[in-house]
Protein backbone atom coordinates (compact mmCIF):
# COMPACT_ATOMS: atom_id res chain seq x y z
CA UNK A 1 0.00 0.00 0.00
CA UNK A 2 1.06 3.38 -1.08
CA UNK A 3 2.19 5.89 1.82
CA UNK A 4 -0.16 8.04 2.53
CA UNK A 5 2.83 11.05 1.39
CA UNK A 6 2.43 9.75 -2.37
CA UNK A 7 -0.73 11.46 -3.84
CA UNK A 8 -1.18 12.19 -7.31
CA UNK A 9 -1.24 15.68 -9.08
CA UNK A 10 -2.24 16.33 -12.34
CA UNK A 11 -1.45 18.72 -14.84
CA UNK A 12 -1.55 22.36 -14.88
CA UNK A 13 -2.79 25.05 -18.08
CA UNK A 14 0.60 25.76 -19.92
CA UNK A 15 1.62 29.13 -19.74
CA UNK A 16 4.63 31.51 -20.25
CA UNK A 17 5.26 30.09 -23.90
CA UNK A 18 6.53 33.66 -24.70
CA UNK A 19 9.38 33.94 -22.26
CA UNK A 20 10.83 30.61 -23.97
CA UNK A 21 11.47 32.77 -27.32
CA UNK A 22 12.95 35.70 -25.64
CA UNK A 23 16.77 35.83 -25.04
CA UNK A 24 17.84 37.73 -21.91
CA UNK A 25 20.96 37.52 -19.44
CA UNK A 26 21.15 38.86 -16.30
CA UNK A 27 23.22 37.87 -12.99
CA UNK A 28 19.91 38.05 -11.01
CA UNK A 29 17.62 36.49 -13.12
CA UNK A 30 20.32 33.16 -13.00
CA UNK A 31 20.73 33.32 -9.40
CA UNK A 32 17.01 33.47 -8.37
CA UNK A 33 16.44 30.44 -10.71
CA UNK A 34 19.08 28.56 -9.13
CA UNK A 35 18.09 29.15 -6.17
CA UNK A 36 13.76 29.01 -6.81
CA UNK A 37 12.84 32.73 -5.93
CA UNK A 38 11.73 33.19 -9.32
CA UNK A 39 10.93 31.68 -12.99
CA UNK A 40 12.85 34.31 -15.48
CA UNK A 41 10.49 36.09 -17.87
CA UNK A 42 13.48 35.35 -20.59
CA UNK A 43 13.87 31.44 -20.77
CA UNK A 44 15.31 31.84 -24.78
CA UNK A 45 19.27 31.59 -23.91
CA UNK A 46 19.62 27.68 -22.79
CA UNK A 47 21.48 28.79 -19.56
CA UNK A 48 18.82 30.39 -18.41
CA UNK A 49 16.64 26.98 -19.36
CA UNK A 50 18.93 24.88 -17.03
CA UNK A 51 18.93 27.14 -14.36
CA UNK A 52 15.42 27.00 -14.10
CA UNK A 53 15.54 23.05 -14.12
CA UNK A 54 17.97 22.90 -11.41
CA UNK A 55 15.77 25.74 -9.20
CA UNK A 56 13.24 22.93 -9.66
CA UNK A 57 14.79 19.94 -8.83
CA UNK A 58 16.28 21.19 -5.52
CA UNK A 59 12.97 23.12 -4.53
CA UNK A 60 9.38 21.49 -4.25
CA UNK A 61 6.78 23.93 -5.71
CA UNK A 62 8.96 26.06 -8.22
CA UNK A 63 8.43 26.47 -11.51
CA UNK A 64 4.85 24.80 -11.59
CA UNK A 65 3.26 27.54 -14.03
CA UNK A 66 6.09 25.90 -16.47
CA UNK A 67 3.95 22.48 -16.83
CA UNK A 68 3.17 21.65 -20.03
CA UNK A 69 5.03 24.90 -21.85
CA UNK A 70 7.95 22.83 -22.47
CA UNK A 71 9.28 19.02 -22.56
CA UNK A 72 12.49 19.70 -20.15
CA UNK A 73 10.33 21.68 -17.67
CA UNK A 74 7.32 18.82 -17.39
CA UNK A 75 10.07 16.35 -16.98
CA UNK A 76 12.16 18.32 -14.34
CA UNK A 77 8.70 18.92 -12.47
CA UNK A 78 7.58 15.39 -13.02
CA UNK A 79 10.62 14.06 -11.32
CA UNK A 80 10.73 16.71 -8.74
CA UNK A 81 6.65 15.86 -7.67
CA UNK A 82 8.27 11.82 -7.57
CA UNK A 83 11.41 12.76 -5.44
CA UNK A 84 8.60 14.62 -2.96
CA UNK A 85 6.42 11.38 -2.93
CA UNK A 86 3.52 12.73 -5.08
CA UNK A 87 2.80 10.83 -8.15
CA UNK A 88 2.49 12.90 -11.85
CA UNK A 89 0.05 12.37 -14.49
CA UNK A 90 2.47 11.63 -17.21
CA UNK A 91 0.40 11.83 -20.28
CA UNK A 92 3.00 11.92 -22.74
CA UNK A 93 5.63 9.10 -22.07
CA UNK A 94 7.92 9.95 -24.84
CA UNK A 95 8.50 13.51 -23.96
CA UNK A 96 7.64 14.13 -20.42
CA UNK A 97 8.96 10.89 -18.45
CA UNK A 98 11.99 12.33 -16.47
CA UNK A 99 15.12 9.97 -16.38
CA UNK A 100 16.75 10.24 -12.91
CA UNK A 101 14.08 10.65 -10.21
CA UNK A 102 16.99 10.15 -7.49
CA UNK A 103 18.65 13.05 -7.49
CA UNK A 104 19.34 15.42 -5.43
CA UNK A 105 16.98 13.08 -3.01
CA UNK A 106 15.23 10.01 -3.04
CA UNK A 107 11.37 9.05 -2.90
CA UNK A 108 10.15 6.90 -0.30
CA UNK A 109 10.14 2.77 -1.07
CA UNK A 110 6.11 3.07 -1.54
CA UNK A 111 6.35 5.97 -3.85
CA UNK A 112 8.51 3.96 -6.43
CA UNK A 113 6.50 1.17 -5.85
CA UNK A 114 3.39 3.08 -7.09
CA UNK A 115 5.74 4.47 -9.87
CA UNK A 116 6.48 0.89 -11.70
CA UNK A 117 2.99 0.13 -11.22
CA UNK A 118 1.37 2.74 -12.83
CA UNK A 119 3.77 3.44 -15.29
CA UNK A 120 5.56 0.08 -15.96
CA UNK A 121 7.96 1.97 -19.08
CA UNK A 122 9.92 3.72 -16.07
CA UNK A 123 10.41 0.68 -14.27
CA UNK A 124 14.23 0.92 -14.63
CA UNK A 125 14.34 3.75 -13.68
CA UNK A 126 13.07 2.86 -10.67
CA UNK A 127 15.43 0.10 -10.48
CA UNK A 128 18.20 2.74 -10.88
CA UNK A 129 16.78 5.05 -7.70
CA UNK A 130 16.26 1.15 -5.67
CA UNK A 131 20.19 0.90 -6.35
CA UNK A 132 20.96 4.55 -5.03
CA UNK A 133 18.43 4.07 -2.15
CA UNK A 134 19.33 0.68 -0.92
CA UNK A 135 15.72 -0.50 -1.38
CA UNK A 136 16.87 -4.43 -2.43
CA UNK A 137 13.00 -5.58 -1.94
CA UNK A 138 11.24 -3.26 -4.21
CA UNK A 139 14.50 -3.95 -6.82
CA UNK A 140 13.94 -7.67 -6.40
CA UNK A 141 10.37 -7.62 -6.88
CA UNK A 142 10.60 -5.61 -10.39
CA UNK A 143 12.39 -8.66 -11.94
CA UNK A 144 14.61 -6.64 -14.44
CA UNK A 145 17.04 -7.66 -16.79
CA UNK A 146 20.48 -6.83 -15.45
CA UNK A 147 21.68 -3.38 -16.21
CA UNK A 148 25.18 -2.76 -16.37
CA UNK A 149 24.23 1.04 -15.19
CA UNK A 150 21.86 0.19 -12.32
CA UNK A 151 24.77 -2.54 -10.76
CA UNK A 152 27.67 0.61 -11.50
CA UNK A 153 25.23 2.69 -9.56
CA UNK A 154 24.53 0.01 -6.60
CA UNK A 155 28.17 -0.37 -6.26
CA UNK A 156 29.26 3.01 -6.07
CA UNK A 157 26.57 3.52 -3.41
CA UNK A 158 27.54 0.33 -1.42
CA UNK A 159 24.54 -1.60 -1.55
CA UNK A 160 26.18 -5.02 -2.59
CA UNK A 161 22.96 -7.00 -2.03
CA UNK A 162 21.50 -5.48 -5.25
CA UNK A 163 24.83 -5.36 -6.96
CA UNK A 164 25.50 -8.81 -6.18
CA UNK A 165 22.34 -10.14 -7.39
CA UNK A 166 23.20 -8.24 -11.26
CA UNK A 167 26.45 -9.17 -11.22
CA UNK A 168 25.26 -13.05 -10.29
CA UNK A 169 23.07 -13.33 -13.54
CA UNK A 170 25.22 -14.91 -16.79
CA UNK A 171 25.14 -11.52 -18.68
CA UNK A 172 24.24 -7.99 -18.00
CA UNK A 173 22.91 -5.35 -20.42
CA UNK A 174 23.49 -2.19 -21.42
CA UNK A 175 19.34 -1.09 -20.91
CA UNK A 176 19.82 2.21 -19.80
CA UNK A 177 21.98 4.86 -21.49
CA UNK A 178 23.07 7.93 -19.64
CA UNK A 179 24.52 10.05 -22.56
CA UNK A 180 21.15 10.42 -24.37
CA UNK A 181 19.13 9.33 -21.39
CA UNK A 182 17.08 6.84 -23.02
CA UNK A 183 16.16 3.58 -21.76
CA UNK A 184 15.90 0.25 -23.93
CA UNK A 185 15.05 -3.10 -22.36
CA UNK A 186 13.47 -4.39 -26.03
CA UNK A 187 16.56 -5.21 -27.45
CA UNK A 188 19.51 -4.66 -25.54
CA UNK A 189 23.10 -5.14 -26.31
CA UNK A 190 25.13 -7.49 -24.37
CA UNK A 191 27.19 -5.22 -22.20
CA UNK A 192 29.81 -5.22 -19.23
CA UNK A 193 30.63 -2.20 -17.02
CA UNK A 194 32.38 0.16 -18.63
CA UNK A 195 32.39 3.45 -16.70
CA UNK A 196 29.78 4.62 -18.66
CA UNK A 197 26.84 5.99 -15.64
CA UNK A 198 26.68 8.89 -14.50
CA UNK A 199 26.62 7.76 -10.59
CA UNK A 200 24.32 9.58 -7.97
CA UNK A 201 27.82 11.04 -6.19
CA UNK A 202 29.21 13.02 -9.57
CA UNK A 203 25.60 14.94 -9.85
CA UNK A 204 26.78 16.58 -6.50
CA UNK A 205 29.83 17.60 -8.20
CA UNK A 206 28.80 21.39 -9.61
CA UNK A 207 30.09 23.92 -11.96
CA UNK A 208 29.63 27.70 -11.83
CA UNK A 209 27.57 29.51 -14.39
CA UNK A 210 29.18 32.64 -16.45
CA UNK A 211 27.41 35.27 -18.19
CA UNK A 212 25.69 33.78 -21.70
CA UNK A 213 26.39 35.86 -25.12
CA UNK A 214 22.88 37.12 -25.91
CA UNK A 215 23.02 36.94 -29.99
CA UNK A 216 22.30 40.21 -31.86
CA UNK A 217 19.04 40.80 -33.69
CA UNK A 218 19.98 42.36 -36.96
CA UNK A 219 16.59 42.83 -39.56
CA UNK A 220 14.92 40.21 -37.63
CA UNK A 221 17.64 37.59 -37.96
CA UNK A 222 19.69 36.46 -35.33
CA UNK A 223 23.51 36.61 -34.88
CA UNK A 224 25.27 34.62 -32.67
CA UNK A 225 28.37 37.04 -31.10
CA UNK A 226 32.19 36.36 -32.25
CA UNK A 227 33.13 34.80 -28.91
CA UNK A 228 29.90 33.06 -28.12
CA UNK A 229 29.51 32.00 -24.57
CA UNK A 230 26.59 29.83 -23.73
CA UNK A 231 27.45 30.02 -19.84
CA UNK A 232 28.24 26.96 -19.00
CA UNK A 233 30.53 24.09 -19.90
CA UNK A 234 28.75 20.66 -21.24
CA UNK A 235 28.61 17.76 -19.05
CA UNK A 236 29.80 14.04 -20.78
CA UNK A 237 26.46 13.16 -18.64
CA UNK A 238 23.61 15.00 -18.05
CA UNK A 239 20.71 12.46 -16.72
CA UNK A 240 19.49 15.39 -14.44
CA UNK A 241 19.10 17.92 -17.58
CA UNK A 242 20.37 20.96 -16.06
CA UNK A 243 23.92 20.64 -16.45
CA UNK A 244 25.13 20.76 -12.57
CA UNK A 245 25.08 24.34 -13.13
CA UNK A 246 25.26 26.51 -9.27
CA UNK A 247 26.12 29.59 -8.11
CA UNK A 248 29.33 28.36 -7.37
CA UNK A 249 31.67 25.87 -8.55
CA UNK A 250 32.33 22.53 -6.49
CA UNK A 251 35.53 21.44 -4.98
CA UNK A 252 34.35 17.58 -5.47
CA UNK A 253 35.84 15.18 -3.79
CA UNK A 254 39.06 15.50 -2.06
CA UNK A 255 42.29 14.14 -3.85
CA UNK A 256 43.66 14.22 -0.18
CA UNK A 257 41.43 10.90 1.08
CA UNK A 258 42.12 7.27 1.15
CA UNK A 259 39.73 6.73 -1.29
CA UNK A 260 41.00 8.86 -3.91
CA UNK A 261 44.85 7.78 -3.69
CA UNK A 262 43.45 4.23 -4.12
CA UNK A 263 41.12 4.73 -6.84
CA UNK A 264 44.39 6.90 -8.48
CA UNK A 265 46.51 3.62 -8.34
CA UNK A 266 43.50 2.23 -9.79
CA UNK A 267 43.42 4.42 -12.36
CA UNK A 268 47.05 3.29 -12.98
CA UNK A 269 46.45 0.15 -12.70
CA UNK A 270 43.88 0.66 -15.88
CA UNK A 271 46.87 2.04 -17.65
CA UNK A 272 49.65 -0.25 -17.48
CA UNK A 273 47.61 -3.83 -17.26
CA UNK A 274 44.83 -5.65 -19.94
CA UNK A 275 41.20 -3.97 -19.04
CA UNK A 276 39.51 -6.32 -17.02
CA UNK A 277 35.95 -7.49 -17.81
CA UNK A 278 33.86 -5.00 -15.80
CA UNK A 279 35.86 -1.73 -15.07
CA UNK A 280 36.10 -0.73 -11.68
CA UNK A 281 34.38 2.54 -10.47
CA UNK A 282 37.02 5.48 -12.12
CA UNK A 283 36.69 8.28 -14.74
CA UNK A 284 38.10 6.39 -17.65
CA UNK A 285 38.77 9.97 -19.72
CA UNK A 286 42.20 9.67 -19.23
CA UNK A 287 42.32 6.04 -19.76
CA UNK A 288 40.40 7.18 -23.04
CA UNK A 289 43.00 9.93 -23.99
CA UNK A 290 46.05 7.13 -23.70
CA UNK A 291 44.36 4.64 -25.99
CA UNK A 292 44.24 6.80 -28.24
CA UNK A 293 47.61 8.51 -28.00
CA UNK A 294 48.70 4.54 -28.69
CA UNK A 295 46.66 4.23 -31.23
CA UNK A 296 45.43 1.04 -30.23
CA UNK A 297 41.66 0.19 -31.66
CA UNK A 298 40.56 -2.49 -28.90
CA UNK A 299 40.95 -0.20 -25.89
CA UNK A 300 40.29 2.89 -27.72
CA UNK A 301 36.59 1.13 -29.47
CA UNK A 302 35.70 -0.17 -26.18
CA UNK A 303 36.55 3.04 -23.80
CA UNK A 304 35.14 5.58 -25.93
CA UNK A 305 32.30 8.02 -24.73
CA UNK A 306 29.38 9.22 -27.83
CA UNK A 307 31.30 12.62 -27.62
CA UNK A 308 34.78 13.43 -27.65
CA UNK A 309 36.59 13.94 -24.48
CA UNK A 310 38.98 16.48 -23.23
CA UNK A 311 42.19 16.28 -24.91
CA UNK A 312 40.95 12.92 -26.97
CA UNK A 313 41.06 14.90 -30.32
CA UNK A 314 44.41 15.67 -29.87
CA UNK A 315 45.86 11.97 -28.32
CA UNK A 316 43.59 10.80 -31.62
CA UNK A 317 46.09 12.74 -34.00
CA UNK A 318 49.17 11.62 -32.56
CA UNK A 319 47.81 7.93 -32.60
CA UNK A 320 46.62 8.38 -36.01
CA UNK A 321 50.22 9.63 -37.09
CA UNK A 322 52.06 6.63 -35.16
CA UNK A 323 49.90 3.68 -35.76
CA UNK A 324 48.69 3.27 -39.51
CA UNK A 325 46.03 0.50 -38.33
CA UNK A 326 44.75 3.39 -35.98
CA UNK A 327 44.37 5.69 -39.03
CA UNK A 328 42.61 3.43 -41.37
CA UNK A 329 40.00 2.47 -38.42
CA UNK A 330 39.35 6.13 -38.14
CA UNK A 331 38.88 6.29 -42.02
CA UNK A 332 35.88 4.00 -41.63
CA UNK A 333 34.52 5.84 -38.93
CA UNK A 334 32.11 8.51 -39.09
CA UNK A 335 34.06 11.61 -37.90
CA UNK A 336 32.99 14.25 -35.07
CA UNK A 337 31.50 17.47 -36.41
CA UNK A 338 33.79 19.58 -34.52
CA UNK A 339 37.08 17.89 -34.88
CA UNK A 340 36.63 16.63 -38.50
CA UNK A 341 39.09 18.55 -40.21
CA UNK A 342 42.05 17.91 -38.01
CA UNK A 343 41.08 13.87 -37.97
CA UNK A 344 40.70 13.80 -41.48
CA UNK A 345 44.44 15.94 -41.99
CA UNK A 346 45.97 13.48 -39.78
CA UNK A 347 44.57 10.08 -41.62
CA UNK A 348 45.69 11.71 -44.97
CA UNK A 349 48.82 12.32 -44.08
CA UNK A 350 49.32 8.65 -42.65
CA UNK A 351 47.81 7.55 -46.01
CA UNK A 352 50.78 9.47 -47.62
CA UNK A 353 53.62 8.27 -45.55
CA UNK A 354 52.22 4.86 -46.23
CA UNK A 355 52.93 5.95 -50.14
CA UNK A 356 48.84 5.87 -50.45
CA UNK A 357 46.92 8.82 -52.06
CA UNK A 358 44.05 7.88 -51.97
CA UNK A 359 43.05 10.31 -49.15
CA UNK A 360 44.90 13.73 -50.97
CA UNK A 361 42.32 16.60 -51.51
CA UNK A 362 42.76 19.99 -52.19
CA UNK A 363 40.42 20.83 -49.63
CA UNK A 364 42.05 19.02 -46.90
CA UNK A 365 45.65 19.47 -46.89
CA UNK A 366 48.02 18.05 -43.54
CA UNK A 367 51.13 19.48 -43.42
CA UNK A 368 53.27 17.65 -41.61
CA UNK A 369 53.86 14.84 -43.92
CA UNK A 370 56.95 13.65 -42.95
CA UNK A 371 57.04 11.99 -39.63
CA UNK A 372 57.33 10.26 -37.64
CA UNK A 373 58.16 8.17 -41.20
CA UNK A 374 58.74 9.91 -44.58
CA UNK A 375 57.50 8.27 -47.68
CA UNK A 376 59.44 7.81 -51.41
CA UNK A 377 60.36 10.57 -53.53
CA UNK A 378 57.93 9.58 -56.47
CA UNK A 379 54.83 9.56 -53.62
CA UNK A 380 55.97 13.63 -52.62
CA UNK A 381 56.39 13.99 -56.27
CA UNK A 382 52.96 12.99 -56.90
CA UNK A 383 51.64 15.23 -54.15
CA UNK A 384 53.17 17.98 -55.53
CA UNK A 385 51.47 17.30 -58.62
CA UNK A 386 48.04 16.63 -57.81
CA UNK A 387 47.62 19.81 -55.31
CA UNK A 388 50.41 22.75 -55.83
CA UNK A 389 49.53 24.42 -53.03
CA UNK A 390 51.46 21.78 -51.16
CA UNK A 391 54.84 22.42 -52.49
CA UNK A 392 56.11 23.76 -48.98
CA UNK A 393 55.94 20.60 -47.04
CA UNK A 394 56.90 18.52 -49.72
CA UNK A 395 60.21 20.61 -49.89
CA UNK A 396 60.28 19.96 -45.92
CA UNK A 397 59.93 16.24 -46.40
CA UNK A 398 62.42 16.20 -49.16
CA UNK A 399 64.92 18.04 -46.70
CA UNK A 400 64.18 15.33 -43.78
CA UNK A 401 64.41 12.54 -46.35
CA UNK A 402 67.66 13.80 -47.97
CA UNK A 403 66.05 13.74 -51.39
CA UNK A 404 68.28 15.96 -52.71
CA UNK A 405 67.24 15.72 -56.62
CA UNK A 406 63.17 16.41 -55.91
CA UNK A 407 64.24 19.20 -53.88
CA UNK A 408 65.94 20.71 -56.82
CA UNK A 409 63.31 19.90 -58.82
CA UNK A 410 60.11 21.13 -56.46
CA UNK A 411 62.85 24.27 -55.30
CA UNK A 412 63.44 25.75 -58.89
CA UNK A 413 60.05 28.00 -59.04
CA UNK A 414 59.11 27.47 -55.15
CA UNK A 415 59.33 30.79 -52.84
CA UNK A 416 60.76 30.00 -49.61
CA UNK A 417 59.43 30.78 -46.59
CA UNK A 418 61.27 30.47 -42.27
CA UNK A 419 59.87 27.37 -41.52
CA UNK A 420 61.43 25.50 -45.09
CA UNK A 421 64.45 27.90 -44.02
CA UNK A 422 64.42 26.42 -40.43
CA UNK A 423 64.29 23.03 -41.83
CA UNK A 424 67.30 23.25 -43.92
CA UNK A 425 69.46 25.05 -40.89
CA UNK A 426 69.19 22.13 -39.28
CA UNK A 427 69.84 19.60 -41.73
CA UNK A 428 73.43 18.00 -41.65
CA UNK A 429 73.39 18.37 -45.54
CA UNK A 430 74.14 22.12 -46.35
CA UNK A 431 72.93 22.01 -50.29
CA UNK A 432 69.58 23.02 -48.64
CA UNK A 433 69.91 25.88 -46.94
CA UNK A 434 72.53 27.48 -49.56
CA UNK A 435 69.49 26.43 -52.70
CA UNK A 436 66.88 27.86 -50.21
CA UNK A 437 68.89 31.49 -49.85
CA UNK A 438 69.79 31.59 -53.51
CA UNK A 439 66.24 31.59 -54.36
CA UNK A 440 65.28 34.31 -51.41
CA UNK A 441 67.83 36.36 -53.27
CA UNK A 442 66.20 36.10 -56.99
CA UNK A 443 62.12 35.58 -55.94
CA UNK A 444 61.74 37.27 -51.83
CA UNK A 445 60.92 34.98 -48.86
CA UNK A 446 57.04 34.29 -48.10
CA UNK A 447 56.13 35.68 -44.85
CA UNK A 448 54.39 33.08 -42.42
CA UNK A 449 51.18 35.03 -41.15
CA UNK A 450 51.03 34.82 -37.00
CA UNK A 451 48.32 32.26 -37.39
CA UNK A 452 50.33 29.81 -39.41
CA UNK A 453 53.50 30.54 -36.60
CA UNK A 454 53.06 27.22 -35.48
CA UNK A 455 54.71 25.67 -38.94
CA UNK A 456 58.32 26.84 -37.47
CA UNK A 457 58.07 24.17 -35.26
CA UNK A 458 59.96 20.82 -36.05
CA UNK A 459 59.55 17.46 -35.79
CA UNK A 460 62.29 17.25 -33.24
CA UNK A 461 60.37 18.82 -30.85
CA UNK A 462 57.34 16.36 -30.17
CA UNK A 463 59.71 13.70 -29.56
CA UNK A 464 60.20 14.90 -26.17
CA UNK A 465 60.22 13.01 -22.01
CA UNK A 466 59.33 14.51 -19.29
CA UNK A 467 61.30 15.17 -15.83
CA UNK A 468 59.10 16.97 -13.76
CA UNK A 469 56.83 14.59 -11.32
CA UNK A 470 53.66 15.37 -11.18
CA UNK A 471 52.10 15.68 -7.47
CA UNK A 472 50.43 12.14 -6.83
CA UNK A 473 47.42 14.86 -5.67
CA UNK A 474 46.80 16.35 -8.94
CA UNK A 475 44.24 14.52 -11.24
CA UNK A 476 45.91 13.28 -14.23
CA UNK A 477 45.10 14.29 -17.88
CA UNK A 478 47.25 14.53 -20.86
CA UNK A 479 48.79 18.33 -21.53
CA UNK A 480 47.44 19.49 -25.25
CA UNK A 481 49.46 21.90 -26.83
CA UNK A 482 48.07 24.44 -29.13
CA UNK A 483 49.48 25.54 -32.35
CA UNK A 484 52.21 22.38 -33.04
CA UNK A 485 53.30 20.80 -35.99
CA UNK A 486 50.76 18.53 -35.97
CA UNK A 487 48.76 20.73 -37.97
CA UNK A 488 48.05 22.68 -34.71
CA UNK A 489 47.01 19.69 -32.76
CA UNK A 490 49.13 17.92 -29.92
CA UNK A 491 48.76 15.51 -27.36
CA UNK A 492 51.44 14.74 -24.77
CA UNK A 493 51.17 12.26 -21.90
CA UNK A 494 54.68 12.14 -21.28
CA UNK A 495 54.38 13.96 -17.27
CA UNK A 496 52.14 10.63 -16.98
CA UNK A 497 54.67 8.40 -18.88
CA UNK A 498 56.98 9.50 -16.17
CA UNK A 499 54.89 8.94 -13.35
CA UNK A 500 53.36 5.22 -14.25
CA UNK A 501 57.37 4.17 -14.46
CA UNK A 502 57.86 5.86 -11.75
CA UNK A 503 58.62 3.55 -8.01
CA UNK A 504 56.42 4.65 -5.41
CA UNK A 505 59.03 6.01 -3.36
CA UNK A 506 60.17 8.73 -6.05
CA UNK A 507 56.69 10.10 -5.94
CA UNK A 508 55.57 12.94 -4.39
CA UNK A 509 52.88 12.18 -1.09
CA UNK A 510 49.86 13.75 -0.31
CA UNK A 511 51.67 14.71 2.99
CA UNK A 512 55.07 15.62 0.91
CA UNK A 513 55.83 19.30 1.88
CA UNK A 514 57.58 19.94 -1.90
CA UNK A 515 54.69 20.78 -4.64
CA UNK A 516 57.51 19.84 -7.08
CA UNK A 517 60.53 18.00 -8.05
CA UNK A 518 62.77 16.86 -11.07
CA UNK A 519 64.42 13.86 -11.85
CA UNK A 520 67.22 15.08 -12.27
CA UNK A 521 69.41 12.64 -10.25
CA UNK A 522 71.01 15.29 -8.53
CA UNK A 523 68.52 16.59 -5.88
CA UNK A 524 66.17 13.86 -6.46
CA UNK A 525 66.35 11.04 -5.95
CA UNK A 526 68.91 12.07 -3.73
CA UNK A 527 69.53 7.83 -3.04
CA UNK A 528 71.07 7.81 -6.56
CA UNK A 529 73.18 10.62 -6.21
CA UNK A 530 76.56 9.24 -5.80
Amino acid sequence: MIDPRCMEVSDQPSVGLDRLKVKKYSFKSTTAAIKGQRVPDALGLPLLRICTIRGIRYNDGFGEELRGSAPEFTRALNARDIMSNRIPHIENTDEDTPYCIWHPNTALEATYREIAHKYPHMRYQVGRACAVAGYTELFLELNLRPDAHIAEEAREAGHMAIYGHIMAKPSVYSIMDDYNRTVNSATPDVSCLNGDTAVCSSLDIKQAFTEATVPEIIDGEEFPGFLEDAGYVENTFDITEDMCIDITTSEGPSHLTAEAVARRKTLIGLLTESLPTHLPTVDKDLPICMAAYNGDIDRYGRLRRPKMVEGEPQCCVRGIYHNTMFAIWWSKQTLPADDEGALSKAICARFIMNNVLSKVSSDNLPYLIWYPTVAAPTTYRKVAQIVPQTIPQVLRACIVADYVDLFDELSTDAIPDDAILKEAALSPNRHYEQALLARVAVAGKRKIAPYEEWKLGTHRELNGSAIDVPMSRVWLAPSTHPYTLYNVHRGDVSRLELLACLPEEWRIGVDDEDTEKDVDYIDHPLELNV
